[in-house]
């Protein structure tokens, strides 16, 4: 260390001074002091100064992360109204449109995945040589519409694949109480298999189809889907109504069963569907009865003609009669 001392004399009274300092009367400490004061007053503007900017910084922060609170609100509620939105409007994957009622509306099959392009699906026209598809022909041009109705039975054990799926149309309009008639068999056709499911491996799957509908009738067609664990099986179903009055239309009266029926039959399913063995091995009365069937034989409108067949063991079988009318 370097220890040096500096000598002078006091201006004021001519003593030795040392360091600066009067030995004698103390000239040069109140100087000193002074700046000494100066110096500390300083600092203490320097720490007030900084305190002050910390608060500016502290109060930025605050600031920032309230913004970012109130944006992951924001968020968080319009993505929760959102999904809510679309919980309530949602309808089964369909092709056409759903009107703001949540009806749905179009052709194809509202069954399969979800697609806003419908040029693959089939759309039933008048000129059509025959029926192609079991489709949807609905209308929004009437007193009456169409919206769809499902339940889903699921076991709580992701490894049993025995499900229940069903889908079906309910319709409604003015008449409150003729649709509701009309809708409780639409139900029974639909859920003819719910109580039964359990005893399909894979359980079953039931789709409502509306195939035709006008001012005058409208026709609803199911189809069961019963998935074993080693088979498949299909059924229709089919129930036409006039709309006037809501009554179910017997299939009588839509087209009589005779012999030459039998024949037609015969010779359109084979233009239509080609071989079908089981059709080939029956006789024409044991077609008859097929087709007189009160539980298996079907009929139902189309925008192409009228649908008639029957169910049978592998299966179901139908043809197309064009310009059949009421």
């Amino acid at each position: 260390m370097d220890e040096r001392n500096e000598f002078g004399f006091c201006p004021k009274c001519g003593a030795l001074m040392m360091n600066g300092v009067c030995q004698s009367c103390g000239y040069g400490k109140r100087t000193q002091a002074a700046s000494g004061n100066t110096d500390a007053g300083e600092k203490t503007r320097k720490k007030r100064k900084g305190s002050a900017g910390g608060r500016i910084a502290l109060w930025i922060c605050i600031a920032v992360g309230v913004l970012l609170a109130l944006m992951v609100i924001v968020f968080l509620g319009a993505s929760i109204f959102m999904a809510v939105r679309q919980a309530g409007q949602s309808q089964m994957p369909g092709y056409g449109y759903t009107d703001p009622y949540g009806g749905y509306f179009g052709y194809g099959n509202p069954y399969g995945e979800w697609e806003d392009d419908t040029s693959d699906y089939y759309v039933p026209d008048a000129e059509d040589e025959y029926y192609k598809q079991i489709t949807d022909a609905t209308s929004l041009e009437l007193d009456y519409k169409v919206v769809w109705q499902s339940i889903c039975l699921r076991p709580d054990d992701p490894d049993d694949l025995c499900i229940y799926d069903c889908v079906y149309p309910v319709l409604s309009g003015e008449d409150e109480a003729k649709f509701e008639r009309m809708n409780r068999r639409i139900r029974e056709l639909a859920h003819a298999y719910e109580d039964s499911y359990r005893d399909y491996g894979q359980g079953v799957t039931s789709y409502g189809y509306v195939t035709y509908m006008d001012e005058e009738k409208v026709s609803v067609v199911v189809e069961h889907q019963l998935n074993g664990e080693d088979s498949y099986e299909s059924k229709l179903r089919a129930v036409t109504f006039l709309v006037e009055t809501g009554e179910e239309i017997p299939c009588e009266q839509m087209q009589e069963i005779d012999e030459e029926l039998v024949k037609q039959f015969r010779f359109r399913s084979s233009s239509q569907n080609g071989t079908v063995e089981f059709l080939e091995e029956l006789s024409d009365e044991e077609l008859k009865v097929c087709l007189e069937d009160a539980r298996d034989s079907v009929m139902f409108y189309t925008p192409v003609g009228l649908e008639i067949g029957f169910n049978y063991e592998a299966g179901w079988v139908t043809v197309t009669l064009k310009n059949q009318t009421l």
